[in-house]
């Protein structure tokens, strides 16, 4: 039997108590800056290409500076939490007083 704990506390998520929440995520590198005068190469549409036709692959010569693609298995707070601030970022306050 296969047995699934949340990525983000540890707890051991049964599947006939809890939803498990399965959180995918890509990061690629940007190459906006690699287009030069006179070229109308679009970079960005070729690094999609290469990565669409790589997506089942597995390969060695794509550093994780340039692409990675994580799983993360979440339990119900821990997706509550992570759906309520994606990136972990400090609450900050909406409202911009002056110093007066």
């Amino acid at each position: 039997m296969i047995h699934h704990t949340c990525d983000r506390c540890a707890k051991i998520i049964d599947p006939d108590l809890d939803v498990r929440y399965i959180i995918r995520i890509e990061i690629e590198a940007s190459i906006d800056s690699l287009s030069q005068d006179g070229e109308d190469r679009d970079h960005l549409l070729e690094l999609d290409e290469i990565l669409e036709r790589l997506e089942d692959e597995e390969c060695p010569d794509i550093s994780e500076d340039i692409y990675q693609r994580r799983k993360f298995d979440l339990c119900s707070n821990c997706y509550r939490d992570y759906k309520r601030n994606p990136l972990s970022r400090e609450n900050q306050s909406l409202f911009g007083f002056s110093e007066n």
